[in-house]
């Protein structure tokens, strides 16, 4: 007997074992069509992470952009994870005697100037500025200007002879607005003849953000 639909009557079919097999052949079929036109997806590349997104310090700055480690818990920081800086100067006599009414260098002043090279060689974070001070003869616009003159003459020294880079080093004239000393003799005129050397630094300080349990301090 043929596995097939065998009918007995106009109302009435009879199933036969080929039927479950053609219809799993129609689904499959089914399948495959919507498989064929379902559009392509196209996978997201996988992303790396470069840098380094951890905050060590706890300072609220990723490691990645943090250029100052270790921060002081609490302390008010830039975007980089730096406190506050501060620029200290601190005044240094140059022993150069000069003559009146001349911005020569001497030649037995090389040898302070050199001193003060070596220094500047050996911390190299300082930069310079050369003060030059006359005394009170002549008139003021003329004093400006050879204490202009003088503190050039040794801000030249230490960058043409010493090589001291040229951006670490300034230079100002006074006149006789600084004196050191006052009265009319001529020792008092040699001593107020003179050059400074102010030595700037710049220091870290850490400054603590306010919070509702800061002390307020005294004025």
């Amino acid at each position: 007997m043929n596995n097939r639909l065998v009918n007995t009557s106009a109302n009435f079919a009879f199933w036969t074992p080929a039927l479950p097999a053609l219809l799993l052949v129609l689904l499959l079929a089914l399948v495959l069509s919507a498989c064929a036109q379902a559009p392509l997806v196209e996978m997201e590349p996988e992303v790396v992470q470069v840098n380094d997104l951890r905050d060590y310090d706890s300072d609220g700055v990723v490691k990645a952009r943090d250029k100052c480690k270790e921060t002081v818990p609490g302390a008010a920081i830039d975007n980089y994870g730096c406190g506050t800086r501060t620029t200290s100067r601190e005044p240094l006599n140059i022993n150069i005697k000069f003559a009146n009414n001349s911005y020569e260098i001497p030649d037995e002043a090389y040898g302070e100037i050199k001193k003060l090279a070596d220094f500047l060689e050996k911390h190299q974070t300082l930069n310079v500025m050369i003060e030059g001070h006359t005394s009170k003869t002549g008139g003021e616009q003329l004093n400006q200007t050879l204490s202009d003159n003088r503190a050039n003459a040794v801000a030249r020294v230490l960058v043409d002879k010493f090589n001291i880079p040229r951006q670490r080093v300034s230079s100002v004239g006074f006149g006789f607005k600084r004196l050191e000393q006052t009265g009319d003799s001529e020792a008092v005129h040699a001593v107020n003849r003179r050059i400074m050397a102010e030595l700037a630094y710049s220091t870290h300080k850490d400054e603590m953000m306010w919070t509702i349990y800061t002390v307020d301090r005294a004025e």
